[in-house]
């Protein structure tokens, strides 16, 4: 089901609840299950979406992922949180930002950072981020936790300035999924 079909089934059933009808032959079964409609990931590997917590996922939801940086010495990366489906950025939809700073000098690919997404009941994203050294179990800065704001139109003018301002410099890249 798309997610506008989802929300409109949705909206249909919660008025259904509201109206206080009763059905005399119990036809109607209401069993409501939060997802997340669209996939939540960040920006890595160059241009693209790297979905973190995916489509239909059950909320409350925990989801992490190890990435590390791009290149050589690079003291900083910048978090670019997206929801969508698409591969390329330019097919999903901002949420928000933040950058992580104080990377130890390394070659590219020993430092990683962990990004970890939470999504409560209430349907509110907070993002923690971590950077660690191999070897060591505590991160090397405090853990950063990000709370996304609410959903709306218009980051897209957003996006283009981070990238333009940016472009790879600050890049991640993907290791693999906890």
């Amino acid at each position: 089901m798309n997610p506008l079909e989802a929300a409109v089934s949705g909206a249909a059933l919660q008025g259904y609840v509201a109206s206080g009808v009763h059905d005399p032959f119990e036809s109607v079964d209401v069993l409501s299950i939060q997802v997340t409609p669209l996939s939540i990931g960040i920006r890595a590997d160059g241009n693209n979406f790297v979905p973190i917590i995916p489509r239909n996922t059950t909320t409350p939801a925990q989801r992490e992922m190890l990435f590390t940086t791009a290149h050589d010495s690079q003291a900083e990366a910048l978090v670019m949180v997206y929801e969508g489906d698409g591969n390329k950025l330019e097919e999903n939809h901002l949420l928000g930002y933040f950058k992580i700073v104080g990377i130890p000098p390394a070659q590219k690919g020993l430092p990683q950072i962990r990004v970890m997404m939470d999504i409560d009941a209430s349907d509110v994203l907070r993002i923690l981020a971590a950077v660690l050294m191999p070897g060591s179990h505590l991160p090397i800065n405090p853990v950063m936790d990000v709370r996304m704001p609410t959903v709306s139109d218009g980051h897209a003018w957003c996006a283009e300035a981070l990238l333009r301002t940016y472009g790879a410099t600050l890049d991640l890249v993907a290791v693999k999924r906890m």
